[in-house]
């Protein structure tokens, strides 16, 4: 299993959003860290990140296989996870 670190901007805008929606992220990033070596993983186009979708949330995040770590670099909807990942 893998473990799950959120960086400091994903547990900021995960606790301005509402509890349930808060906590169908969090199960769904659970799933992920138990299913990340069964799962295909596709990488954002020009980004090292890949995504999870949950709902009309976007959850980028990085895989360090060395280390069996997922960081979760944002959550936010749709469009504004992207926009901010392009800016980077």
């Amino acid at each position: 299993m893998f473990e799950v670190v959120l960086e400091e901007r994903a547990r900021r805008q995960l606790a301005k959003l509402p509890k349930k929606i808060g906590g169908d992220i969090l199960r769904k990033l659970r799933w992920l860290g138990e299913n990340v070596e069964v799962i295909k993983h596709e990488r954002l186009r020009g980004h090292e990140e890949y995504s999870l979708h949950c709902g009309q949330y976007r959850i980028p995040y990085l895989l360090d296989w060395t280390n069996w770590v997922i960081n979760v670099t944002d959550i936010d909807k749709h469009d504004e996870a992207y926009r901010r990942l392009k800016r980077r």
